[in-house]
């Protein structure tokens, strides 16, 4: 199983307004900015976990997908 890499949000930058789970870019303690996704918005954490699935899905399969 992938290590799943965590970081910490420091900075809320803007929503985006599209999409069921109402994401946002945030930037990580890192440096970098990244699309997150809130687990209690819109269709909730059944719907992040497909998601989650899906990628490992197609990344095991030789897909390019985002980490």
């Amino acid at each position: 199983m992938p290590e799943i890499r965590t970081i910490n949000v420091t900075r809320y930058v803007t929503p985006l307004r599209e999409g069921g789970s109402l994401p946002a870019i945030a930037e990580g303690d890192d440096g970098f900015l990244y699309a997150l996704k809130f687990r209690g918005a819109g269709q909730g954490i059944k719907a992040l976990v497909s998601e989650f699935i899906g990628g490992e899905i197609a990344r095991v399969l030789g897909l390019k997908v985002p980490e």
